[in-house]
């Protein structure tokens, strides 16, 4: 594919280019871990645009357009969960694992920035690895090596007409309980009997409930393994603004009781961003002038945004086409005429930012 496949010489998008391009990618395995067939297609796709295109150390795709003064980040990621989706394209829309979560965003972001090569902004696209797994390997490199930009936005299925403003975050712990071995059929106190009357009192707690309100504190229990001698699990709690790490594993660590140790694996902040923001604005802007009312959410879940808001404290927003509620369903599919409606919202944005990002970088 080539500048010409994307776009007209008056630069009005070819649906049936870009269509294509989300169904190649689609059909293109890319489970966490095994993203490099995709990204070097994605590279490869990039450049015949005349795109600057590399794959960094980590396997991430950068794809660069223009040459403003001034950035704006594109990035969404490559990877998916695994669980086979047989694919399909049919005449309104595309089935297979990862067409919403996230080929949809990924790709209509790589649509939008190969054919808005004419503003005054420098555009730089990245399709990242390893967003679902935990460590997001892919997004915290692009934090620490990539310049920061003036502006980010970041590509999750929230539905064409809505923008993402904010994310819980994520703190992950793991625990153990073990005790002197023993025969079973003794009294004495068992690992597996002490953790799970354990876990029974902090659902008391958490309880599961709150994965469903952004202001609660969420949690699930996983990675079970309950022998009699020594258990463990992890537990991977969903976090409001607000919410200190340490202090949540200390309150965890109390409930849990003195038999059962406790340790911080892993956290990522939460992370909110206001409406006033240049980039829901932007996007705002562009979904009303494709005749929708704008909406916004607040999600449960965890996204790159929490990432890069480690260290990146600029304009930032979520958004792309899909329906969230088919994220890694058996039957994942995005309809096409709602990628073709989020290409084009995109593409707007790129054009209000080009009009509200005033401060030029020196």
């Amino acid at each position: 594919m080539t500048i010409q496949d994307f776009s007209t010489r008056e630069g009005e998008l070819v649906d049936s280019a870009a269509v294509a391009l989300l169904a190649e990618a689609v059909s293109i395995p890319s489970v966490s871990g095994e993203e490099r067939r995709l990204a070097e297609r994605l590279r490869e796709i990039a450049a015949g645009f005349g795109a600057e295109s590399f794959l960094d150390d980590v396997g991430n795709a950068h794809a660069i357009v223009g040459s403003g003064a001034r950035t704006v980040v594109l990035l969404s990621h490559l990877d998916t969960v695994p669980g086979e989706v047989p694919f399909e394209h049919g005449e309104t829309h595309i089935r297979g694992r990862g067409a919403v979560d996230a080929k949809g965003p990924l790709i209509a972001m790589l649509v939008a920035a190969l054919t808005s090569r004419d503003l005054g902004l420098r555009v730089h696209w990245i399709g990242v690895v390893e967003e679902e797994a935990l460590s997001s390997r892919g997004a915290e490199h692009v934090r620490e090596t990539v310049p920061v930009p003036d502006a980010v936005l970041v590509g999750e299925p929230s539905g064409s007409s809505t923008v993402t403003v904010g994310y819980k975050g994520m703190v992950q712990l793991d625990v153990r309980c073990e005790v002197t071995r023993t025969h079973t059929a003794t009294p004495e106190l068992k690992s597996s009997e002490t953790l799970i009357a354990a876990l029974a009192r902090l659902l008391d707690v958490f309880s599961t409930r709150g994965n469903a309100n952004f202001a609660d504190v969420g949690m699930v229990v996983k990675n079970g393994n309950f022998e009699p001698f020594s258990s463990r699990c992890s537990l991977s709690f969903r976090t409001p603004p607000h919410t200190s790490p340490e202090e949540l594993r200390h309150q965890v660590a109390a409930i849990l009781g003195e038999h059962v140790a406790v340790t911080l694996r892993y956290e990522v902040p939460p992370v909110v961003v206001p409406r006033s923001s240049p980039c829901v604005r932007a996007l705002s802007r562009a979904i009303a002038i494709e005749g929708r009312k704008p909406r916004y959410s607040l999600k449960t879940g965890t996204s790159d945004m929490n990432t890069l808001s480690r260290t990146w404290t600029v304009p930032m927003a979520t958004y792309g086409p899909g329906d969230p509620y088919q994220n890694h369903t058996d039957g994942e599919h995005i309809a096409i005429a709602e990628y073709l409606a989020g290409v084009r919202i995109l593409r707007t944005a790129l054009r209000e930012l080009d009009n509200s990002l005033l401060e030029v970088k020196s």
